[in-house]
């Protein structure tokens, strides 16, 4: 493959930095990837290989790399706003892997921003959330004055609180309807024109209980239902009752904008066996159940439903400073 025909494959232009070519490759991998289309014809395949290809011939060239993001400033950052949040957290961009001796991300801007699949990695975005929750811990431990290394990096209380803060800043910098439009495309619109997507999931187990034979004993095609949640997690089960274990995507994303819009019930789900693997050789014996996940858009959220958690945040970090101050 030569210069050109990459440029072509990824609709490429003279000129466009380092951060364009990943963001245009990233949007064509959502659509055209075989997880994606929930197929893996031998064209679909041959497809993903030659925008891979056309993908890493390109990030080798010597293009522009980050000259617009270096001198973009902070206050330049487009996005959409939760005026309501808690707190502001920052903003992270890859660095080109190409520059030496720089950080693998770099601050591009700070805000009340929801999180935009199309201009922020969701791995960059889970790291500016924790990066809030901990910012918000250090200013009751300053208030207090506890603030040493020695005393809050082995607090397991203090991991517990941050663990929460973390779960309830998601839920405050995630619009999940927006967030998944952005990020996949449906498979399909039905005759009511809902949106219907399909993932890849699984579920695994291990040992040699009740899950592990549930598992073991299902065969392909066949349906697997919801249980219960569990946090961020679905359970599931099978056609019997018996428990198979939680729900497990390929994306992360997934689990903050599917689950925050089933449990609001506006969407169902079908989900069906696609194939069976066991491992005996070792101990413990091991299943895995790779599974196709529907899931169909009944109705937007509510408008009036804004998720403002503003006061369960206060109460938690008011509990944590009278923790520090009965120290």
């Amino acid at each position: 493959m030569n210069l050109e025909e990459a440029m072509e494959i990824l609709d490429v232009v003279q000129g466009e930095d380092k951060a364009k070519i990943r963001k245009k490759y990233r949007s064509l991998m959502r659509r055209y990837h075989p997880d994606a289309l929930g197929s893996d014809r031998p064209e679909q395949i041959r497809r993903v290989q030659q925008m891979n290809e056309a993908y890493h011939l390109l990030m080798k060239q010597e293009v522009p790399i980050l000259r617009s993001a270096r001198k973009r400033r902070k206050w330049e950052w487009t996005g959409t706003v939760n005026a309501d949040a808690f707190c502001e957290r920052n903003v992270y961009l890859h660095y080109s892997m190409d520059v030496e001796g720089e950080p693998l991300y770099y601050q591009a801007a700070r805000g009340k921003y929801l999180w935009d699949p199309e201009e922020e990695e969701f791995s960059l975005f889970l790291i500016s959330l924790r990066h809030a929750a901990k910012e918000l811990l250090e200013q009751v431990e300053r208030r207090q004055g506890t603030f040493r290394e020695e005393d809050t990096l082995q607090s397991d209380h203090r991991f517990q609180v941050q663990a929460k803060l973390f779960h309830l800043l998601t839920r405050q910098f995630i619009d999940p309807l927006a967030a998944l439009r952005k990020a996949a495309k449906p498979k399909m619109i039905d005759l009511e024109g809902r949106a219907v997507y399909q993932f890849r999931a699984w579920v695994g187990a291990e040992g040699s209980g009740e899950a592990f034979r549930a598992t073991g004993e299902l065969k392909k095609g066949a349906p697997i239902y919801p249980k219960a949640f569990q946090g961020h997690r679905i359970l599931v089960k099978n056609r019997e009752g018996k428990v198979l274990g939680h729900l497990s995507f390929d994306e992360d994303y997934l689990y903050f904008c599917l689950i925050p819009l089933l449990k609001e019930k506006c969407a169902k789900v079908r989900m069906h066996v696609r194939d069976v693997k066991e491992n005996r050789r070792g101990w413990p014996h091991k299943a895995k159940v790779d599974v196709d996940f529907y899931f169909r858009l009944e109705q937007e959220p509510p408008k009036d439903q804004h998720r403002d958690l503003n006061e369960e945040i206060r109460e938690l970090l008011l509990a944590y400073e009278t923790k520090l101050m009965q120290r």
